[in-house]
């Protein structure tokens, strides 16, 4: 029996002359999305998004790699507040 997981897909928005550079992450279950201010003391796009969801209770059980963007798989099944 195969385990259902909640997929969170992650993009890198970069800075223009109005926003500073972001990460916005969306919840492919609920159709939500946060978007987050790209800190770059965390390093890369989907080190932003894990310290960004496990502050926020999510539980993350693996990542990967799509093109142009990343997916964070959790088993915590809650919308994107």
């Amino acid at each position: 029996m195969m385990t259902n997981y909640h997929i969170l897909t992650v993009k890198y928005i970069g800075q223009t002359n109005y926003s500073p550079s972001r990460v916005k992450i969306i919840s492919e279950r609920f159709k939500t999305s946060k978007m987050i201010e790209f800190d770059g003391e965390l390093g890369y796009t989907l080190d932003n998004a894990e310290n960004w969801l496990r502050n926020n209770g999510f539980d993350i059980v693996g990542c990967a790699e799509g093109k142009g963007h990343y997916y964070i798989i959790t088993n915590t099944f809650k919308p994107l507040k």
